[in-house]
């Protein structure tokens, strides 16, 4: 029976024929279910080969808006299609192929994709065909590469010089592209930094908005520089002011305040810990005969770099001072003649004085001068070789401490008697003719005494 359906097949060539189609459309079949067809797009740039072509020409070829750019998408089963990626493609624009009798500024160059693996297997279908260029000048600038820094080094850590090597970058290209270029940096993170760091870095091209410039056309004569930070120590360190001269009579300075009181500076770490503080000399704060608060704003910057440190915010540059001065007070105290230390004066002779009241004026800041009393002021009287006689003498008065001072001094007139001598001859000396106290000031005159024998002026 098999042998006669064989004989039968072999003898039908239409049988034949269908049996084979019959297997093609079936294995078709079974492929498409397995691996069915598929498409994919890309988006790549465009290389352009042999700018020399132009450059000879004393020109340089500028790319018209986006057309360096190829758009395609490729179709294929999808096992293959699947599998692409933009680093599978090569796509290229020829400059030697551009034809430069071409009417109007724009000249046509035609793209060329190819597939570096499964080319059989996937059909490429193009929307961009053609990259338009239009001819320009060409144009060569230098730029000094600004060297920058990226994140924040270790805690107690801080940058230092930051430097490119070399730092100078030649460009070159199309005139409307080079005159567009700001700046040019290269960038070194330190984020998290506490030594020195290095590394090779690629120029970046800015314009004057901050945004990045990329071009194809243009060549620059450095693609990668060096580029290096010093990390430096930081720590904060206290600023201490001193002052020159002397305020205004009435008045005293009471001490300096200044914002801020310290400073985060950085350098070697060797150079830091020998730094206690940051000296300011005294003659920046002058208050030679200051009547009110005197106000200074002080750089520092200037006596960080004698130590060879620097901020590590240099905004910080600036230190307010605030010298207080505050005015003192006048009282007038009314001391018993009956108080003052009579030295000198011999056993047999005996000394009276003209009034029963001293009056002293003291000057002191208004806190310290309620704690004056008048057994804190010594009077002293030295009579010292005087014969019998009336005289007028300046007394020795004694403040307790330097907070307070004596406004004038203060004259007393007294007399001195023989106590074993006649009483007609006795007045013959006479120092002076006038009576009373005689102050150094004619303008301290005691004012109303209150019930302690004190008396206080508000100058």
């Amino acid at each position: 029976m098999f042998r006669k359906m064989m004989k039968h097949l072999a003898n039908n060539p239409g049988l034949k024929l269908l049996s084979v189609l019959f297997s093609v459309v079936l294995w078709m079949m079974v492929v498409n279910v397995a691996d069915p067809e598929a498409t994919k797009s890309f988006s790549i740039p465009v290389e352009i080969l042999n700018k020399d072509v132009i450059t000879k020409m004393g020109k340089v070829p500028n790319v018209v808006a986006d057309s360096d750019v190829a758009i395609f998408y490729i179709s294929g089963p999808r096992s293959y299609v699947e599998n692409m990626s933009s680093d599978d493609f090569v796509v290229t624009a020829d400059l030697s192929q551009v034809d430069l009798s071409q009417d109007g500024d724009a000249k046509l160059v035609p793209i060329e994709i190819t597939a570096k693996k499964n080319e059989r297997r996937i059909e490429i279908n193009r929307k961009t065909v053609n990259m338009q260029i239009s001819l320009e000048d060409r144009s060569e600038q230098k730029f000094i590469i600004s060297a920058e820094t990226t994140g924040t080094p270790a805690e107690g850590s801080a940058i230092g010089s930051v430097e490119v090597t070399p730092n100078l970058l030649k460009i070159s290209g199309p005139a409307s592209i080079v005159s567009r270029i700001n700046r040019v940096a290269a960038s070194i993170n330190v984020d998290g930094i506490s030594n020195d760091v290095s590394d090779n870095v690629m120029p970046v091209l800015y314009d004057e908005n901050g945004l990045v410039i990329t071009s194809d056309l243009l060549e620059i004569n450095q693609t990668v520089v060096t580029i290096r930070a010093n990390i430096l120590s930081t720590k904060n360190i206290p600023i201490r002011c001193q002052i020159s001269g002397t305020p205004a009579a009435g008045y005293k300075y009471r001490g300096l305040e200044y914002a801020p009181d310290t400073v985060l500076v950085k350098g070697e770490a060797a150079v830091l810990n020998g730094i206690n503080a940051i000296n300011i000399p005294a003659d920046v704060i002058n208050i030679e005969g200051a009547s009110s608060d005197v106000e200074v704003s002080i750089e520092i910057m200037p006596y960080l770099q004698e130590l060879g440190i620097s901020l590590v915010d240099e905004t910080a540059n600036q230190v307010a001072v605030k010298a207080i001065i505050e005015r003192k007070t006048t009282k007038m105290f009314n001391l018993s003649t009956e108080d003052v230390k009579i030295t000198g004066l011999p056993s047999d002779y005996e000394l009276s004085f003209s009034l029963d009241a001293l009056p002293v004026n003291v000057r002191a800041l208004e806190e310290d001068m309620d704690e004056l009393k008048k057994e804190d002021i010594e009077v002293i009287m030295d009579v010292t070789d005087l014969q019998p006689g009336t005289y007028t003498r300046q007394v020795v008065i004694n403040l307790p401490g330097e907070k307070y001072e004596l406004v004038s001094q203060v004259n007393l007139q007294f007399e001195i008697v023989d106590k074993n001598a006649d009483t007609e001859h006795s007045g013959n000396n006479t120092d002076t003719g006038q009576g009373g106290i005689n102050e150094g000031d004619a303008d301290e005159r005691p004012e109303e005494e209150d019930d302690t024998g004190e008396q206080s002026n508000g100058n």
